[in-house]
């Protein structure tokens, strides 16, 4: 792992000028990784009007500056959390962050009481995949076309029970 250690957040703990600053960074980070039409949109209502909506974000001290080098988004619902992004930032892949982040992730959710965690990938993110396989996640059912004509999605659900 790339020296300093992460720190892991809720931008629900933030202050609104200080969340709105996070998710300005995260939807820079969000646009140039994904194709516009899977762009999640970063805005304020996220900090403000989704209770069961939770987007961390991972930081690493540069000096007084902070520099965002990982973010996530799921949802709550009863017994089931479907995450619906992680992305780790361009330069701070393959150093086990995502897999740190997706801990921080089990650990928190298992602590409320959830059950399940669910996502879908796209077939051809072949390092997503592995991530999510090398952390117990199971390949439960596959859509052709489910991203886009040709692009096949893979649901996958990790048991926190088990």
């Amino acid at each position: 792992m790339g020296g300093m250690p992460l720190t892991i957040s809720d931008i629900h703990s933030l202050k609104r000028n200080e969340a709105l600053e996070i998710l300005a960074q995260i939807s820079r980070v969000e646009k140039k990784t994904f194709p516009t039409n899977e762009a999640f949109p970063f805005g304020e209502d996220l900090w403000r009007k989704k209770p069961n909506t939770r987007v961390l974000y991972a930081t690493r001290a540069k000096g007084s500056q902070s520099d965002l080098i990982a973010y996530a988004v799921y949802v709550r619902q009863k017994g089931v959390a479907l995450l619906h992004k992680i992305c780790v930032t361009e330069p701070n892949r393959r150093q086990g962050v995502g897999q740190e982040v997706l801990s921080y992730i089990q650990q928190r959710l298992r602590k409320e009481g959830c059950q399940y965690i669910q996502l879908w990938v796209d077939q051809a993110r072949e390092p997503a995949r592995a991530l999510y396989l090398g952390i117990g996640f199971e390949e439960r059912e596959v859509i052709p076309d489910y991203y886009a004509p040709g692009r096949t999605g893979i649901k996958m659900v990790l048991d926190l029970e088990a």
